[in-house]
């Protein structure tokens, strides 16, 4: 259900969205991460170049430190004064350095914390090793291993820095800057160590292999690195190795492993001579205050070059992190506009999908709801159609979209041409209906002819009764032909021009139907109706009739009554049959305001054609029929006639002269051309005279009238019409009965008076037959 409710707008927005999203956050968690780790980067070279400051101020102190302690171990008293001012900077390099590592230890603390702690713990035991320098407690060897291990701590942690560096070429030069303080630190650890081949004249308490290896990895190390490295380091490095210092430095350190690897004279115990140092020292190319100073200036020119690297490869480090930081966060911009330009790419496109399918959306509604109902009306009409000209022509280009408005038009021209078959279909049945409806005509106005001549000329009221019978049969007949041409689009062939009184109308429509002894007529209002909805309408009351007829139990009643109200005249038909359920009803009130398109699939479902008929000839007047359940239990048909269809001033009589005038209008009230005939026809049948065929001969003589005189009221208009006694009466009528009574008994033989009399005797004898049982029923 949740995906039934998703727009097409939606799911394209999603199927670019999704894929920009996940771009979108993929991207600047990368960019993210990448800031993060060049920001993290930046933060370590920058707490690295931090370091070098304290770093090299430790290097000093404790090289210093150590040579002095190794100087005052091997009996220098000299060593002891600058000794104390040496130990406090070392103190004051060991807390910079401390804090120095907090500041790298807040960026990255991976395997810097072991070192940190070996650090700590060395700075501890700092105090006994002094305490036993000053008491001269503590051999030479000890106190050189344990200055040793202090630097061993910053060779250490650059190797963590190796390790951690955040690029290769920063990983390289900090390798190369290693190299450098350990050559640094082994031609500081040289220097402090010759003094004890330069001072001493017993055998010195550390090896001299340890001084000549010591010597020996700083020239090699110097040597190889002047060759490695490029640019001002190189040249550098190449320049301490050429100055006068580094060459009295390896001349003395020449002299001092020669004179350490000479076999030592065996002192006194109670050390060396003046006389005997003195001696020694003469042998050396340097005495001992340029040979401390030369070297001072060698360590220094190291100590240099190693902090300019140091300097160097952090402010590198820096740098690169910096710039890649800069390019992490353009990458994750670039991905954020990538994204935001995709998706913004994906509405437009979107938006342009969806205005092409609103716009066939529209265009098909417009075919379903106004050209095709357009169509059809006029197919109904009659109209001819051509299917190619009402065919629409959607172009939507050749994608799915505007194969889809292919698609659509080729099932609206096959709706077209399939409606346009259909219509042809219906036009040959309703031809086929009229056809035979007017050959059926045809032969029922032939019919009913012979039959008006049958009874006008048979006296016996037997087979008066049954010719009556036939008539009332015939006339049926002649309904449901007049059904088939009404249901196949055309016009009954009875035609009146003249208004008709309400009163004949409803005889007349009572008079068609067969039972039509147990349908009562009350009293109608004196109205008349347009002649052009007088067959129409007398058709329509004898359907219904016939309905309440048909549908009700043999002995019971149907009553027709009229009354005039606002929007004109109402006839109601009600009857007392079973009556129909409230969805049957509801169903046949629709038909009857809305009356369905007939066609063949709708005679076979429904056999209530009579109502099929009724809707039709409503419609076509603007007549409003309508089924209620009446007081008995049955139905009622409420037919009412729009005052439009009434005779008013101008198309009807409004006084009792102007209804019978036949200058004016021609009356449709007839009394019989021969007296015997409709009295045998009056006491057998009520049928009225307008179901007779305008076509056949002239059955009926208009009757005479009278004309009241009309007088002026006080006010000017005419006055109110006044009745006539036997104004409407036929002429045969209105003569005394004397003279009736002498011109038929001298037109008529004695076998016809019997006949005559016979004929009177039988129609009395029916008649009460006929009131008997409606006075016991009342």
């Amino acid at each position: 259900m949740f995906r039934a409710r998703l727009g097409v707008r939606t799911r394209i927005l999603a199927i670019a969205l999704i894929p920009s999203l996940t771009l979108l956050v993929i991207g600047v968690g990368a960019a993210s991460y990448l800031v993060a780790e060049g920001t993290k980067a930046k933060d370590w070279a920058a707490e690295n170049q931090k370091a070098i400051p304290p770093t090299r101020e430790m290097m000093e102190a404790v090289q210093q430190e150590r040579h002095l302690t190794l100087a005052l171990l091997s009996g220098d008293t000299t060593a002891a004064p600058a000794l104390g001012a040496t130990r406090m900077r070392l103190d004051e390099a060991l807390r910079g350095l401390i804090q120095a590592s907090e500041g790298i230890r807040d960026v990255d603390d991976s395997k810097l914390g072991d070192n940190v702690a070996n650090f700590t713990t060395l700075t501890q035991n700092m105090t006994a090793v002094r305490s036993g320098v000053d008491a001269a407690a503590l051999p030479p060897a000890d106190a050189y291993m344990f200055f040793n291990r202090l630097l061993d701590v910053i060779s250490a942690g650059t190797k963590v820095a190796e390790q951690t560096a955040p690029y290769t070429e920063i990983g390289v030069r900090i390798a190369v800057g290693m190299r450098l303080f350990n050559a640094t630190e082994a031609m500081a650890r040289s220097n402090a160590l010759g003094g004890l081949y330069v001072d001493g004249a017993t055998a010195p308490p550390i090896p001299a292999e340890e001084y000549i290896r010591q010597i020996g990895f700083y020239h090699a190390e110097i040597t190889a690195l002047g060759a490695e490295l490029e640019g001002t380091e190189q040249r550098h490095l190449q320049a301490l190795v050429a100055s006068p210092s580094w060459q009295q430095l390896t001349a003395m350190e020449n002299a001092i492993a020669q004179r350490a690897m000479t076999p030592a004279q065996v002192a006194s115990p109670s050390g060396t001579s003046a006389s005997a140092r003195a001696a020694a020292a003469a042998s050396l190319p340097l005495s001992t205050q340029e040979w401390h100073s030369a070297a001072a200036e060698v360590n220094r020119g190291l100590i240099d070059a190693w902090t300019t690297h140091n300097r160097a490869s952090q402010k590198l480090a820096e740098d690169k992190a910096a710039a890649a930081a800069t390019r992490s966060a353009f990458a994750g911009g670039g991905v954020l506009v990538v994204s935001v330009l995709a998706f913004l790419i994906a509405v437009v496109i979107a938006n342009r999908v969806i205005r092409r399918l609103k716009r066939l959306r529209g265009q098909t509604l417009a075919l379903a709801d106004e050209r095709l109902p357009d169509m059809m009306r006029r197919l109904r009409d009659g109209e001819a159609v051509d299917p190619a000209a009402e065919s629409p022509n959607l172009d939507y280009g050749r994608d799915e979209i505007g194969q889809v408005a292919k698609a659509f038009q080729h099932a609206h021209s096959a709706a077209v041409s399939a409606a346009v078959a259909e219509a042809r279909t219906r036009e040959g049945v309703k031809a086929v209906f009229l056809n035979i409806a007017h050959r059926s005509q045809i032969v029922v106005h032939r019919q009913l002819e012979i039959l008006d001549e049958a009874e006008q000329r048979q006296e016996d009221p037997i087979l008066l009764d049954t010719l009556f019978r036939l008539d009332h049969l015939a006339t049926r007949e002649r309904r449901n032909a007049e059904n088939l041409t009404i249901l196949g689009g055309g016009k009954p062939g009875r035609q009146w021009r003249n208004p008709v009184p309400l009163v004949d109308l409803v005889r007349s429509a009572v008079g068609e139907t067969l039972d039509y002894a147990r349908v009562r007529v009350a009293r109608l209002p004196e109205v008349h109706v347009l002649g052009t909805v007088v067959a129409d309408l007398i058709h329509l009351l004898a359907e219904l009739v016939d309905n309440a007829t048909s549908f009700s139990p043999p002995q019971s009643r149907v009553e027709v009554t009229g009354n005039v109200v606002g929007k004109g005249i109402v006839v109601e038909i009600g009857d007392q049959g079973m009556g129909m359920s409230g969805e049957d009803l509801a169903k046949m009130n629709e038909a009857l305001r809305n009356p369905p398109d007939f066609g063949v699939a709708a005679l076979s479902a429904d056999s209530r054609l009579g109502l099929f008929v009724v809707a039709q000839l409503a419609a076509r007047h603007g007549i409003s029929v309508r089924l209620s359940e009446s007081d008995y239990g049955g139905i009622k048909a409420i037919v009412l006639v729009p005052s439009a269809l009434i005779a008013g001033d101008a198309g009807a009589p409004q006084t009792p002269s102007e209804l019978t005038d036949p200058g004016r209008r021609r009356s449709l009230i007839a009394v019989p051309a021969t007296a015997t005939a409709d009295a045998t026809q009056t006491a057998a049948s009520p049928v009225a005279t307008l179901a007779a065929d305008p076509a056949a001969p002239p059955r009926y003589a208009p009757r005479p009238y009278t004309e009241a005189p009309a007088h002026a009221g006080p006010d000017g208009r005419p006055a109110l019409p006044r009745r006539n006694r036997q104004a409407n009466l036929a002429p045969q009528l209105a003569q005394p009965v004397q003279e009736q009574a002498a011109s038929a008994q001298s037109a008529r033989s004695a076998e016809q008076a019997r006949d005559l009399m016979s004929a009177i005797e039988n129609g009395t004898r029916q008649g009460r037959r006929a009131i008997i049982p409606d006075e016991q029923e009342g």
